[in-house]
């Protein structure tokens, strides 16, 4: 599968978001045809082939809207759809249950524009099994392209599947020699590899009880020192706040129906408090800080994408 190809298609389904959001957020199957089969379609799994796709796979319980076959045609993941703008996060850890009496290796959840991917039987809490978390609606196509290969049909059916790692070698236009790079030139920060100390955010995956990075870099070339996990929380709200992009405006941020990221008061939708917060320099929004690791990552990027900022704008600088 050429990755220009889905390049391309990635960048089809990105103006389709754009143009017919409206329409795509009131219909499961409007979502399901304009964004999610394509998709699946151009990276292997062709949704009108019984021996590679079975659309409302029988569940314990229910049904799953897709089960893309394996070895021995056995179910190699089961994917549930949603109509855009669903919170996907909601809808997993059903997904997972099922894989998990089903004896089936991966389960996710889409909403056409955010993926979510898990290790149905990683021996982790829930957001640990997480391999894949990506949103075509709002992430540079060539980007999602190689997070999205985790998906292609020849690795995810192996029941093994590898994410694509970066650098991934593309030819240089005009010669016969390769780069080492997939970042576009106009990118505003520097190329980012673990080489060079600095890597983005959606990048930055360490395994469990790792450190946390030594400092957060934004868009603007600001810098923030960081010496707990829930520091980078902190410092993308600060920035995002100083920068203007998150005001009283524009909160709640939520990260669940029940959770909230950002608010003016530390309390969540339930009435329950905060049980870790810190308010921002001008006293003017309450970060909740209480979460693991992934957690605060995952929260970090949630936040940017609510004030339209691409999580992979923003560094991290690794632990040497």
């Amino acid at each position: 599968m050429p990755l220009d190809d889905l390049v391309s298609v990635i960048e089809t389904l990105q103006q389709r978001i754009a143009t017919h959001r409206q329409s795509l957020q009131q219909n499961e199957i409007r979502t399901r045809t304009a964004l999610i089969d394509p998709l699946l379609t151009a990276l292997g799994w062709d949704v009108s082939d019984p021996a590679l796709v079975t659309p409302e796979y029988s569940v314990e319980g229910g049904w799953a809207d897709y089960a893309l076959r394996g070895v021995g045609n056995q179910p190699a993941a089961i994917i549930e759809a949603k109509r855009l703008g669903t919170l996907v996060e909601n809808h997993l850890g059903q997904m997972v249950n099922y894989c998990i009496q089903e004896g089936i290796a991966y389960s996710g959840v889409t909403d056409g524009s955010h993926w979510q991917l898990y290790r149905t039987f990683e021996p982790v809490p829930l957001a640990e099994k997480l391999v894949l978390d990506v949103n075509i609606g709002n992430t540079p196509a060539y980007q999602c392209a190689l997070q999205l290969l985790l998906l292609w049909q020849p690795n995810l059916s192996s029941g093994k599947a590898i994410p694509a790692e970066e650098p991934v070698l593309a030819l240089v236009p005009g010669t016969k020699e390769t780069t080492a790079t997939v970042r576009k030139p106009t990118d505003p920060l520097p190329p980012s590899s673990p080489s060079s100390g600095w890597v983005t955010l959606p990048e930055f995956n360490p395994p469990g009880g790792s450190p946390p990075p030594q400092a957060i870099r934004f868009p603007d070339q600001d810098e923030h020192e960081i010496k707990h996990w829930n520091d980078i929380l902190v410092a993308v709200a600060t920035w995002l706040n100083a920068s203007g992009k998150l005001t009283t405006n524009d909160v709640p941020v939520q990260s669940s129906p029940n959770t909230y990221i950002v608010h003016t008061q530390p309390t969540h939708p339930s009435g329950n408090d905060f049980f870790l917060h810190r308010e921002l320099p001008n006293g003017s929004l309450v970060v909740n800080t209480h979460g693991s690791a992934i957690q605060m990552r995952k929260n970090s990027r949630t936040l940017l994408e609510h004030c339209g900022i691409d999580p992979a704008a923003v560094q991290l600088q690794v632990v040497q």
